[in-house]
């Protein structure tokens, strides 16, 4: 498994797929938050939202990177398409890292904020549960669920929309528990909870794509 996440990393490090997706998500957050003078942890509240539509696109880039046969081939390699699946999700998740950081440091540096060890811990744990809803969109929306690129990409978008949806969507939640003004000892609690249920989704994404993809496999 360790062989493979190397040579998935560097494959993707080649193929440049992520870099759409990273310039977004760098380009963004620095015009966002240029100047921003309220609470930090509305400002990772935007940052929120921007890690789940490019964790999304880059789950999607990267798990469309193998062709059909070279994953076939992967899959009889490893043993185990629900291996091959967790090392890719782990991949995404390693790219989504420097996005992670960026969007934790930027806010510091391009606005004015009272930075406080607790708030950053916060933010960085609400951008990890986006990342994480992200990748679930990203491995429903891909090839190895949906074929048709045009369905896959309205799919795609549909669902990050119905994240924003009140009552049914820990992103909204977050975004929420974010904008409240109160301390980073009073939000850690919520952001913990839904965290934990956005890796729930995460594992229900994995088998769910894994079952669709060795049906037609």
């Amino acid at each position: 498994m360790t062989a493979h996440y190397r040579y998935l990393l560097h494959s993707v490090l080649l193929s440049q797929r992520y870099l759409p997706p990273m310039l977004i998500f760098f380009g963004v957050i620095a015009v966002g938050t240029t100047s921003d003078n309220g609470p930090l942890q509305s400002s990772y509240g935007f940052c929120v939202l921007v890690m789940l539509v490019c964790a999304t696109w880059m789950t999607v880039a990267i798990v469309n990177h193998e062709d059909p046969t070279q994953r076939q081939i992967t899959v009889v390699t490893i043993g185990s398409s629900l291996r091959v699946l967790a090392i890719t999700v782990a991949v995404v998740l390693t790219w989504c890292l420097p996005l992670l950081v960026f969007g934790l440091v930027c806010p510091l540096v391009t606005g004015d904020h009272h930075a406080r060890p607790g708030d950053v811990l916060v933010g960085a744990g609400a951008q990890l549960a986006a990342a994480m809803i992200g990748i679930a969109i990203g491995l429903l929306c891909s090839r190895l669920v949906i074929r048709r690129i045009g369905v896959a990409m309205l799919a795609a978008a549909t669902l990050v929309l119905f994240m924003l949806v009140r009552w049914v969507s820990p992103i909204r939640a977050l975004m929420k528990v974010l904008s409240n003004e109160k301390s980073a000892g009073v939000n850690a609690v919520p952001t913990t909870l839904w965290a934990v249920l956005c890796l729930a989704v995460l594992v229900a994404a994995v088998l769910v794509t894994r079952r669709v993809a060795d049906r037609r496999e």
